[in-house]
């Protein structure tokens, strides 16, 4: 039977898609917990840092308050003198740390080293810091934090930490790494849960589309799918379909072999009818005439009939095979010299290259029917004056049988379904023909255990090639 060739294989698979769908959600998901992740580790540890500073700046302000009170007494503003003895001591637990005055005028150091701020930047926290509010700022992995001193309620100096982060960027770099590699683990594991699956879920409709092939092809195989979700109810009104189809075929196929029986009768008695009328009619033209496309069209139908019922024997198993060692090349030859008047009346040249000696295993009656269907499709759709190529060799185990016309060609949307009983290719209609040559050829070849395709030639038109187990 014909396949299927229109469905194609697609070019990513349904699993594959699965696949593809449940590894992006998976991925942007991971993308954006990772994210929101390591944003708020960064943040918390920012505010943590932010805490600890401001509880610094609060022991730190009572420390100086209490040495101010002890060094200058009565004074507004903290002395230069006061601020390098404050920041001596403060340095050893703070680190880096420095004093302002009011005036943003440096009064002390723990460390002499450069800011890693502009001026603009460090006047405008230590700006802030004199109004008497906490300010920071973070540049280049440091933070840089103002609070003001206050006592008895006057602001006496700014004092400003300069915190290194590299603890908080090495935590962050940790948290990164550690859910890189998390991720890593994670992506594997979903890939193969995504693979597992998709595949369970593809499984049953991978049942379904080979099924569908099948049916395509009048293979009516039961596809059989346990459960009771959707697919399975699916599969059963599948195999119901497939049980009515198979059941409408064989009527058709019945009905068909019935008719062709039932008509054998009356056309055996229309044709020995006619010959007696041939015989008494005398010579009257017209009643010749009649009684010659009455004996042409009865011969037809009867062809048709048979036709009809050796394809129905074949389709059942019901024809007899005879088979025997053959002479394939003695075989071809002799039918393709018996075929030559044929050629003549079509004005079609035979060209045979046919090797000697190529024996199969086979019935010669259905092999003759074999190579005179092929040659007489061959003659009747290809142009007059045009050239049949005939062709026998024998490749490894197979004898190669090939017919090739330049006649009109079959679509290639046609070569297979024209192996389907009474399917003639869209640009054969205007030629006369049953539509079952090819199919009873299909049947005889295999049941040989052969092939045949039909492919475009190479001077255009139409090859059929047959391929046969040979014998040595």
């Amino acid at each position: 039977m014909a396949s299927v060739t229109g469905l194609g294989v697609p070019k990513i698979k349904l699993k594959e898609k699965l696949v593809l769908y449940y590894l992006s959600a998976t991925f942007v998901i991971m993308f954006f917990v990772g994210f929101a992740v390591l944003n708020a580790i960064k943040s918390l540890s920012i505010n943590t840092i932010e805490q600890q500073l401001i509880g610094q700046s609060d022991l730190a302000e009572l420390y100086i308050s209490q040495i101010h009170t002890l060094q200058n007494e009565g004074s507004g503003e903290l002395s230069e003198e006061t601020a390098q003895y404050v920041i001596g001591k403060l340095g050893l637990v703070f680190g880096n740390i420095r004093l302002y005055d009011n005036n943003l005028r440096l009064l002390a150091t723990s460390k002499d080293t450069e800011i890693g701020i502009t001026d603009a930047e460090n006047t405008e926290i230590l700006s802030a810091a004199a109004k008497g509010d906490y300010a920071y700022l973070v540049r280049n992995s440091t933070a840089y934090f103002a609070s003001p001193i206050t006592f008895e309620g006057n602001t006496i100096c700014i004092l400003e930490f300069i915190y290194p982060m590299s603890l908080l960027e090495s935590l962050i770099s940790g948290v990164a790494n550690i859910l890189f590699i998390g991720a890593f683990i994670f992506a594997v594991l979903m890939t193969l849960i995504s693979i597992y699956i998709a595949s369970k879920l593809t499984k049953p409709i991978n049942k379904l589309a080979a099924a569908a092939n099948n049916y395509a092809n009048r293979i009516f195989t039961p596809v059989e799918i346990k459960g009771s979700d959707e697919i399975s109810l699916l599969s059963r009104s599948f195999n119901a379909m497939g049980i009515q189809l198979q059941d409408y075929i064989q009527r058709q196929k019945q009905f068909v072999s019935n008719v062709s029986h039932e008509l054998r009768t009356p056309l055996t008695a229309i044709k020995g009818y006619s010959e007696l009328l041939a015989d008494e009619i005398g010579d009257r033209p017209d009643l010749k005439k009649a009684v010659f496309h009455l004996k042409n069209e009865s011969d037809r139908l009867a062809k048709l009939v048979e036709e009809v019922l050796t394809l129905s024997r074949l389709e059942k198993g019901r024809e007899e095979f005879h088979l025997d060692r053959l002479n394939l090349s003695d075989l071809i030859k002799d039918t393709t010299e018996k075929m030559l008047l044929r050629a003549q009346k079509y004005e079609i040249k035979i060209v045979s290259d046919i090797k000697p000696e190529v024996y199969v295993r086979g019935d010669k009656e259905k092999l003759v029917q074999v190579i005179v269907n092929l040659l007489d499709n061959a003659f009747k759709y290809s142009p007059p004056g045009s050239t049949v190529r005939v062709s026998l060799y024998k490749e490894k185990d197979e004898a190669i049988l090939t017919v090739a016309d330049q006649g009109i060609g079959i679509p290639e949307e046609d070569r297979l379904k024209v192996f389907d009983r009474f399917y003639r290719a869209e640009n054969a209609h205007s030629i006369s023909g049953t539509g079952l040559g090819l199919s009873i050829v299909k049947h005889i070849v295999d049941a040989h255990s052969g092939s045949i395709e039909l492919t475009e030639g190479v001077e255009g038109g139409t090859a059929a090639i047959v391929r046969l187990p040979a014998e040595d």
